[in-house]
């Protein structure tokens, strides 16, 4: 009999929204993007990465963002982020967000 692989844990983040946010009157790059997750652990967060996708008329970007802090288990964290600030803002509609990378604080790690 072959065994199985193991199950992969689930995300221990939840995002809730994901977005890019307007450019500022008279611009016409995006003005960052806007992730809004909680922590659906049972442990603290020390450090997340998020991989967000997004697409305009002249390209389909992939891009990783940290956060840093110390999230606790059922917090509800929104965060306004410098990621995608420099391009062309096309809506605020993201095709990809998720937590890619969360290190716990007592050192364990969750990966996709």
């Amino acid at each position: 009999m072959v065994p199985r692989p193991a199950a992969a844990a689930p995300n221990p983040i939840e995002v809730l929204q994901c977005f890019v946010t307007a450019p500022k009157p008279l611009a016409k790059t995006a003005s960052g993007t806007q992730i809004v997750y909680t922590n659906r652990s049972a442990k603290n967060v020390a450090r997340i990465t998020f991989t967000v996708f997004y697409q305009n008329a002249e390209h389909e970007f992939s891009r990783t963002i940290p956060d840093v802090g110390n999230f606790a288990p059922n917090a509800t964290i929104n965060h306004h982020f410098d990621l995608y600030n420099d391009v062309t803002y096309a809506g605020k509609a993201v095709s990809y967000c998720k937590a890619t990378y969360v290190q716990f604080v007592d050192g364990t790690v969750w990966k996709a």
